[in-house]
């Protein structure tokens, strides 16, 4: 309850200046629209990429990009982690009758990267026109469901991110090159890139299980990268063992945490 409601105190807050949020919005949409507009322009030169259409990729663009911003959205507290831990705000987050996870959560939202969801829902539609998925009951549930495991897996990521500042007071630079690297990564096909990056991929950081291999159940293309057939479907169950490790982490860093001394 508490923390619904510091998040819509956060909302309402930036729809206070109703123009400069609606500028926020269109100049994201404008920067990733550019993207957009760049990766269809390769396949103008390039008809398929690893046996991907420009809609297919497309497809995956519009996935990644819609499950990274609702992330982002929600993980701005996160990003600022590093700062309260330098200020030593952290210790009035512990004092309070509170989850301190919750705290961060809901310490701020940043309502801007709704224009890199707009986007991605821009990117699905054109994707939707230059491909012909074969729709079935199974793939209608299941395609919302590996999205928020997506979108789930991309929030764990900024919340690893915060929690490395309690050894580094700023992990920022060092998991950022994991989270936007991960999306960019998230918008190709995975089995076109190196093993090592592929075996990143899959069982350090799982992008592939939550966008990749379920498009391919989607899409109906064979099971790559000579992976067993049920694996498109443990999108949920990879990113919940994720999470579990995730609030390990953060329960350790809490236990470490000195305060500043100030």
């Amino acid at each position: 309850m508490i923390c619904r409601r510091l998040l819509g105190a956060k909302v309402r807050g930036q729809l206070q200046y109703r123009v400069s949020f609606a500028l926020q919005i269109v100049g994201n949409v404008a920067i990733h629209g550019a993207e957009l507009i760049a990766l269809l322009a390769l396949f103008r030169t390039f008809n398929t990429l690893g046996g991907w259409s420009g809609g297919e990729v497309a497809f995956l663009y519009a996935l990644a990009y819609i499950s990274f911003a609702a992330a982002h959205i929600l993980a701005t507290g996160f990003g600022q982690f590093g700062r309260m831990i330098v200020r030593g705000d952290f210790d009035r987050v512990l004092i309070r009758p509170m989850n301190p996870f919750l705290q961060v959560l809901a310490s701020d939202l940043n309502l801007r990267h709704l224009g890199g969801m707009l986007q991605g829902f821009v990117a699905l539609g054109i994707a939707l026109r230059l491909v012909d998925v074969d729709w079935t009951a199974g793939k209608l549930l299941y395609l919302p469901v590996y999205l928020i495991s997506a979108a789930g897996l991309y929030l764990l990521l900024f919340t690893l991110e915060a929690t490395l500042c309690f050894w580094t007071t700023d992990g920022n630079e060092a998991v950022n090159a994991v989270t936007y690297g991960g999306r960019q990564l998230a918008i190709y096909p995975l089995h076109v890139f190196d093993v090592w990056l592929r075996r990143f991929f899959l069982i350090i950081v799982p992008i592939g299980f939550v966008i990749y291999l379920p498009t391919t159940y989607v899409r109906d293309k064979p099971t790559p990268l000579d992976l067993p057939g049920w694996s498109p479907f443990v999108a949920p169950l990879v990113t919940t063992v994720f999470a579990v490790v995730c609030a390990r982490l953060w329960r350790v860093g809490i236990g470490r945490y000195r305060s500043t001394g100030s």
